[in-house]
């Protein structure tokens, strides 16, 4: 069955280096291409002598600055989800693990060590590799693990054993799938690879206005550039800082997972 939701899980298809690149090396590559369109754009206005652009260049910052606010709102946006369902997941397994325990043995037993398991599996999961998270196919083995527990509920179910512990269980491992597609969902859903590819090609067309604008007042002028160009590039470094939530500075917090793993280490 998990080959079967593999082979019918197709990722898109990756055709930005913006998507693939660290953001380390995305930051210099950006302010240098930047900066030198500028300093192309200033060379041509100074040997065509042609007019002013004062008026264009700040229509332009000014929208450009816009594109960027509302690009940040929607990656910050999708980060705030990203850190809740986190949450949301470990509180789910909590419940399964608090009512599991209400079983008698074999099935406490099993209900405890596949949870624990399953801890692991989702930490690994949403921390390794540098993957691009849009291309990460589905946690088979998180799948395979929440099977067992409900292969638990019907052993049960089967043998007629503790009805009301069992519905009680039912609950929590439906609240536990609900969360963990949510949660996988949730990590495939970035800022569309065309709405960065554009914005950064704006950037580049606002820093050939801004370098033709400033070409008439020498080095003062191109002082100016660069500092809003390192702003540009610093604003669009956290704009996709943000939309990788395992990568970067600012990542998705696990603390939650990793202390509900320690509360069942120890737990008599």
């Amino acid at each position: 069955m998990d080959a079967v939701v593999t082979g019918l899980y197709a990722p898109p298809r990756v055709n930005s280096l913006l998507d693939t690149l660290p953001i380390e090396v995305i930051g210099p590559l950006l302010f240098v291409a930047l900066c030198l369109v500028a300093e192309i754009s200033g060379q041509l206005r100074r040997r065509s002598n042609a007019g002013e652009a004062g008026h264009a260049a700040a229509a332009s910052v000014s929208l450009l600055a816009l594109m960027i606010s509302f690009t940040f709102s929607v990656a910050l946006n999708r980060y705030d989800n990203r850190r809740d369902l986190v949450v949301e997941e470990a509180a789910a397994i909590s419940m399964v693990w608090q009512r599991g325990r209400l079983l008698d043995n074999p099935a406490r037993g099993t209900v405890e060590t596949t949870l624990r398991a399953y801890v692991d599996d989702r930490l690994d999961y949403f921390q390794r590799d540098r993957q691009t998270d849009r291309t990460r196919p589905p946690d088979a083995a998180g799948r395979r693990l929440r099977l067992a527990l409900w292969l638990v509920v019907d052993t049960l179910n089967d043998a007629k054993a503790e009805p009301i512990v069992t519905r009680a269980l039912i609950d929590a491992l439906t609240r536990l799938d609900d969360a963990a597609a949510r949660r996988e969902s949730m990590a495939r859903e970035h800022i569309p690879l065309l709405v960065i590819d554009l914005l950064v090609l704006f950037s580049l067309i606002i820093a050939a206005i801004l370098g033709h604008a400033g070409a008439a007042n020498g080095r003062a002028a191109r002082l100016a550039n660069w500092a809003f160009l390192v702003s540009v590039t610093l604003a669009l470094m956290l704009v996709l800082d943000l939309d990788r939530p395992r990568t970067g500075l600012v990542t998705v917090s696990q603390l939650p997972m990793l202390q509900l793993g320690t509360i069942m280490d120890a737990a008599p």
